[in-house]
């Protein structure tokens, strides 16, 4: 009896995918003639047309789609799985993948990657998403808030991130601090009448922030979204307008007055940050290298603020 082949259904894949014979085999570094051999093994093997041939495109027929659909999610994770094991050539690097917020790294460890030992492989999501990955097993250290209950997970505390309001190089910081702060509703007021920016990926800053102080949801929405926590103080720099931030990430615009720290809240807010890893991870040499240069930036930082 015949037995299925794996390169005949990354064939298949490649083949949905491309649209084409002749792209599959450039996805795959085959030649076109490999590629017919492989999805005219698959279709004796399955029993069933899995396209239909015409003089441009390799239109999938309903068996076709539904392999596609019942493959490809397995394909995928063995590709993932290739990666993360394949020997590269020239002597051999281990390889770690690290979660965390893109401001984060951007700000203290991009500078660092050309002295790195290993390869790097970078991801950037939510804290959920990204404690979610390291249960996986798909991540090997993560920066987040987001603690996890698996035992077979190791979490260290990094810092205390601090939250607070910042202004841009134009906002009147004497109209501000001529105002009754113990009177809430006028603090209000001047606050809701400015202008505000935020990011699509962390709408839960204000959110905290305005609940914390004044108990309830902020009732506005922020004039502004940008992609991340640097346009906003890129912008903020050359206006006016308000955010909530936290401390580490804009604590180097605060230090050159670029853009100005406004308040801290009647009770600042601070939660933590922990490491994330797996326990007896075959990379802790390479875990702890990122660790600690982490923990050197945050030392700056501390000293600079």
């Amino acid at each position: 009896m015949m037995q299925a082949n794996l390169e005949w259904f990354r064939t298949f894949k490649a083949i949905y995918e491309t649209g084409t014979m002749s792209g599959a085999a450039k996805m795959l570094y085959v030649s076109q003639p490999g590629v017919g051999l492989h999805l005219n093994a698959l279709e004796a093997y399955t029993g069933f047309p899995l396209f239909e041939r015409t003089s441009r495109k390799m239109i999938p027929t309903e068996r076709g789609i539904l392999l596609y659909q019942q493959i490809n999610s397995s394909l995928k994770g063995l590709e993932e799985i290739e990666i993360r094991f394949k020997k590269k050539a020239g002597a051999q690097r281990a390889t770690l993948n690290v979660g965390m917020c893109v401001e984060t790294f951007q700000q203290a460890l991009e500078k660092h990657l050309p002295q790195l030992p290993f390869n790097l492989i970078m991801q950037f999501d939510s804290n959920e998403k990204l404690t979610a990955a390291l249960e996986k097993g798909t991540i090997d250290l993560v920066l987040t808030s987001k603690r996890s209950s698996n035992k077979q997970l190791d979490f260290e505390l990094f810092t205390m991130e601090k939250l607070v309001l910042v202004g841009g190089a134009k906002v009147n910081l004497d109209e501000f601090h001529q105002l009754n702060k113990q009177n809430k509703t006028e603090l209000k007021t001047w606050l809701k009448s400015q202008l505000w920016y935020n990011t699509a990926s962390d709408l839960r800053l204000l959110k905290l922030f305005w609940e914390q102080n004044f108990k309830e949801l902020p009732d506005f929405l922020p004039n502004y979204i940008v992609p991340n926590k640097f346009s906003i103080m890129r912008c903020l720099a050359m206006g006016e307008g308000l955010a909530v931030l936290p401390d580490f990430i804009c604590g180097e615009a605060l230090d050159t007055n670029t853009i100005h720290k406004i308040w801290d809240g009647y009770t600042p807010i601070e939660s933590p940050l922990y490491f994330g890893m797996r326990k007896n991870t075959i990379l802790q040499s390479e875990v702890k290298i990122i660790k600690d240069l982490l923990f050197k930036e945050y030392e700056t930082k501390e000293t600079v603020l």
